[in-house]
């Protein structure tokens, strides 16, 4: 089979290609992966709160006024200001849906920290004054429907990410029913530990694979649906059949 002769612009092209390529990494850093730190705030604060929801931390109202006064800080900072900042680092990654998710959910805990905070401001006398249940109803409500969107787009994505999603969904659905209800209200608690749990498995399944796997294979497998690695494949079969088509100049 005759190989045809490369002409000298197309040297310069491939040369061009190569330096490009080099430049990359200066042109264009490596942004380190902000997964981890997101899902461990948002694990570590939303386990903290669901100590108020079961009762975990006692039934007196003193014990469930501690645990909230507990959570404020770190919904303020660590589950939401670090969450933030990890759907900031996303935009640099191009990720759409970790800048959705991580941005909504720090914004969320940073407000629930304000309410508190503005509470306890407005009745020192009383310590924490109860905000009006048919806000904190909708909130909870208004908060499942978006993550529920999150949840069908994860399915795009891995199963571990979907059940992360599904498990939230649920938990904020069924406190929206324990504003009214103190079962339902335990019943979502206890959802929102499992939450907190696959949110601490998904964290340290991205540290490991980013650092073990050296950001190239996975240590910890995430579970990938099958349509995923369909499309995955066709896309692959599309390149290597555009490549080989590509005319020669």
């Amino acid at each position: 089979m005759r190989k045809t002769p490369i002409d000298s612009n197309t040297q310069y092209e491939m040369l061009l290609v190569q330096e490009l390529k080099s430049l990359k990494e200066s042109v264009r850093p490596a942004v380190p992966n902000p997964a981890p730190l997101g899902l461990f705030a948002f694990g570590f604060t939303t386990c903290l709160l669901q100590l108020k929801h079961t009762r975990i931390g006692g039934d007196d109202p003193e014990d469930i006024e501690g645990v909230t006064a507990a959570v404020v800080g770190f919904a303020m900072f660590f589950g939401g200001f670090l969450q933030v900042v990890a759907g900031l680092t996303e935009i640099k990654r191009n990720n759409l849906f970790g800048y959705t998710a991580f941005l909504l959910f720090g914004g969320l805990w940073m407000s629930l920290g304000t309410i508190d905070i503005l509470q306890i401001m407005a009745h020192p006398e009383s310590n924490f004054a109860s905000p009006n249940q048919k806000a904190v109803t909708a909130l909870l409500i208004l908060s499942g429907l978006f993550t529920t969107v999150l949840w069908i787009c994860s399915f795009l994505l891995n199963k571990t990410l979907n059940l992360l999603f599904f498990l939230l969904a649920t938990t904020l659905f069924l406190l929206s029913g324990g504003v009214y209800n103190a079962t339902i209200d335990k019943i979502g608690g206890w959802f929102g530990i499992a939450t907190s749990a696959v949110a601490y498995w998904l964290a340290a399944a991205e540290l490991f694979n980013e650092i073990l796997g050296e950001g190239t294979r996975e240590v910890v497998p995430l579970g990938k649906f099958h349509w995923r690695r369909s499309s995955q494949v066709h896309q692959h079969h599309a390149e290597e059949v555009s490549d080989v088509e590509a005319p020669h100049e």
